[in-house]
């Protein structure tokens, strides 16, 4: 019996060592879990939210009002290919930090980068303010990038906006935002174009949307930059 009693202690603490070392390592895996969803949802280069991330915001805004601006650095394949990847990479970070402050104050307000040079701005709004939202954008642009070394670098961009209603199909409004990007570009660049929504959001392609770059040749034809 004595034993017993000796050993009734040992085997309470071994069980509750073992309770805690269980209840840390569920801890662990669960903070290792949201972390990994996060970095899924997130462009690793400018800490912008990717296109996983932008999906799950637009999700969030399905029974309210929002609105789009859509940009596309004008002129960014030149820096590329002039400066190399790193000023290019300096470049978008600089932007994605600038859109970023631009609407840090606005809640569930999301900025996605995606790819290259595209990013879109989505702001949950009560009223249409899709052009107000984009002539942000060229403000927040207006002055130089400076890159590693003091070298400064005029940035501009084509940006397309469009105010979404609730119950707007994601994709149909992004699209949109894209077409109206591209008559920006076309124009000239370095200016806002807003979807005009008297008319009907527009289908969506079956076959895979072409890019802008890929239409530079007509947007140069149209006295647009590439």
């Amino acid at each position: 019996m004595k034993a017993l009693k000796v050993l009734l202690p040992a085997v309470g603490v071994l069980s509750v060592a073992g309770h805690v070392w269980a209840v840390r390592t569920v801890r662990a895996d669960r903070v290792r879990l949201a972390e990994a969803r996060r970095q899924a949802a997130v462009d690793p280069l400018t800490g912008l939210a990717n296109r996983a991330g932008l999906s799950a915001a637009l999700a969030d805004l399905a029974g309210e009002s929002y609105d789009v601006a859509l940009l596309d650095l004008d002129g960014f394949k030149q820096v590329n290919d002039t400066l190399g990847h790193d000023a290019g990479d300096a470049v978008l970070v600089e932007v994605a930090a600038r859109l970023s402050n631009a609407i840090d104050e606005v809640d569930g307000a999301v900025v996605a980068r995606l790819g290259g040079d595209e990013i879109v701005l989505v702001c949950p709004s009560p009223a249409p303010i899709a052009g107000i939202l984009g002539a942000e954008v060229v403000r927040a642009l207006a002055e130089p990038v400076v890159l590693p070394g003091g070298r400064e670098l005029p940035v501009r961009a084509s940006v397309g906006a469009v105010s979404a209603m609730a119950g707007d199909d994601p994709s149909r409004v992004l699209r949109a935002a894209d077409l109206a990007l591209y008559r920006a570009k076309a124009a000239g660049g370095d200016q806002v174009a807003e979807y005009d929504r008297a008319a009907d959001l527009p289908a969506i392609e079956q076959r895979p949307v072409v890019r802008l770059r890929e239409l530079a040749g007509t947007a140069r034809a149209l006295g647009g930059v590439a």
